[in-house]
């Protein structure tokens, strides 16, 4: 082989080897490179993370100051906030204070006396707030609770008083049938002493049996009694008898009936107790030496009876407080009728109301006070011609209308006539019918009963005109004016002793016909359980 070829051989070799080492190097320099850019990427990749976790702890720094600042508010505000609450809490808790200690009492003694003022809050800023609202909650519910409870405890002591006042009078009405059956048994000449002892006790029972009627009726209770179809005066003499010295304190009645003006049955012990309860007040509140008159009318709406005082009066609390218990219109509690109670009004009102009465109170023309009992026609009924009212009740008293009364004259000292008694010496006769007049005055009240008698006896050319458009009324005869008999010509005079036995055999008919109109025997409707 030539040298050349050998030679150019070993160049071929050397530069295969070269360029297979280049090639190699090449190689391991771009593994190298490729290796080295992924160690760029990578660390690319790394500061970017680093940068991006970098930049997000920033922003969480960022947050974290925002947070911290928020909360730092926040604390602020709840700083400031419980700096409100507890002031709040404070007033809240002195304002629960005062209404404990100032506004629930005064509201308990409102509730008893309603001129007691409840005060409002203590801290006015409080107006419209919950603890307001609250605390207005807390009162109405007091409020409704001691109502509530107060009318349950009066409604209790109402039923346990009617119990206890219908067993009292039904006592005391025994104790009257008793009292009248030792009237009857002891009416001699030789018992006038018992006798008139006797009296004095049943009018203090009949006191009672008033008292305790009342005090019923106030109660809800009803009067107790029954009666038949009445003469409206009739029983306004027998209400004046129900008052204590009415003989002495009561001028009247003064009768302006035309009619045979009745109350009916139902009605007619209710009328009676109204006008004994309105006596009884006035009476009380007049001084010992002034009269209370009382008078009967006819309206058109039925009948008035009419009672006037000249006592203290009263002053307009008081006018308002009398109109509003005797209207019956307004519930009443015991507690609002005083200490003791005064169950007067009271009982008239429920009366009222239940029978569409009326009765009303004004200042009278004396200075004292006025009340005018109003019957309305429903309860009124015109009473049979073959009756006529008893004989305590006064006749009517006669207007001089189409023919003026013509009176002949008298000699000097003549008496007066026995038709111009007045309404007061009917109240004296009245006063009899309970044994209030001593045996001075029995004597005096036979002479009034003989000359009524005397005027029912006298001719029908002897009597006043009637009254046009009334036909049927009991009509008064004149008579002529009696002379003083002289001593020759005149009889005995009645003794005491006998107007003493007349009246005893009088009261002893009036007791049967009331045992004929009331039943025999009267269950105490209280016995028991």
């Amino acid at each position: 082989m030539p040298p050349d070829f050998a030679s150019v051989a070993i160049v071929a070799g050397v530069v295969a080897v070269a360029l297979a080492g280049v090639l190699i190097y090449r190689h391991l320099v771009r593994r190298e490179l490729a290796r080295t850019r992924a160690q760029l990427t990578e660390t690319r990749d790394a500061h970017e993370h680093l940068s991006r976790e970098s930049a997000q702890r920033e922003q969480r720094m960022r947050q974290a100051e925002h947070q911290i600042r928020e909360a730092e508010r926040r604390a602020g505000e709840a700083a400031e906030e419980a700096r409100e609450l507890r002031a709040q809490q404070d007033l809240a808790r002195v304002e629960t204070e005062h209404l404990l200690s100032t506004r629930i009492p005064a509201l308990v003694s409102h509730l008893r006396a309603s001129h007691v003022i409840v005060p409002g809050l203590q801290n006015p800023a409080l107006a419209g707030t919950d603890v307001d609202r609250q605390h207005h909650a807390v009162l109405d519910s007091i409020s409704n609770a001691v109502r509530d409870e107060a009318v349950r405890i009066d409604e209790a002591a109402q039923a346990v008083v009617r119990g206890a006042m219908a067993r009292v009078q039904t006592q005391a009405l025994r104790a009257q049938d008793l009292l009248a059956a030792v009237q009857r048994r002891y009416s001699g000449d030789e018992h006038t002493q018992l006798l008139r002892e006797v009296l004095g006790l049943d009018m203090f029972n009949e006191l009672i049996v008033r008292r305790a009627q009342a005090t019923g009726i106030a109660c809800g209770a009803t009067t107790g009694l029954s009666r038949d179809d009445t003469y409206l005066v009739d029983l306004v003499v027998g209400a004046i008898a129900r008052v204590e010295n009415f003989d002495q304190r009561i001028e009247g009645p003064a009768n302006h009936l035309r009619r045979r003006v009745g109350v009916a049955a139902r009605a007619a012990e209710p009328v009676l107790f109204v006008t004994s309860e309105l006596l009884a007040n006035a009476v009380h509140h007049s001084h010992g030496t002034l009269k209370v008159t009382i008078a009967v009318h006819e309206t058109n709406t039925g009948a008035a009876i009419v009672i006037d005082d000249a006592g203290v009066g009263l002053n307009e609390e008081q006018y308002a407080r009398a109109s509003r218990l005797l209207s019956g219109r307004h519930a009443v509690r015991l507690v609002d009728l005083g200490n003791p109670p005064h169950t007067g009004w009271a009982a008239i009102g429920r009366q009222v109301a239940q029978y569409g009465m009326q009765v009303t109170v004004k200042k009278s023309a004396y200075g004292g006070v006025q009340a005018v009992v109003s019957v309305p026609a429903a309860l009124l009924v015109e009473m049979p011609e073959s009756t006529r009212p008893s004989v305590l009740a006064p006749e009517p008293v006669r207007s001089v209308v189409a023919a003026p009364y013509q009176r002949m004259p008298e000699p000097a000292g003549a008496p007066r006539p026995a038709h111009a008694v007045t309404a007061s010496s009917s109240a004296s006769v009245a006063a009899s019918r309970v044994g209030r007049e001593t045996a001075a005055a029995l004597p005096a009240q036979a002479t009034a009963l003989t000359d009524a008698q005397a005027d029912a006896q006298a001719g029908p050319d002897t009597g006043p005109a009637g009254i046009e458009g009334l036909p049927g009324l009991p009509q008064r005869r004149r008579q002529s004016p009696r002379r003083v008999p002289s001593s020759a010509a005149a009889g005995p005079l009645t003794t005491p002793e006998e107007a003493q036995k007349r009246w005893g055999d009088f009261q002893t008919g009036a007791e049967a016909g009331r045992r004929e109109a009331m039943p025999s025997h009267q269950d105490d409707a209280t016995e028991g359980n």
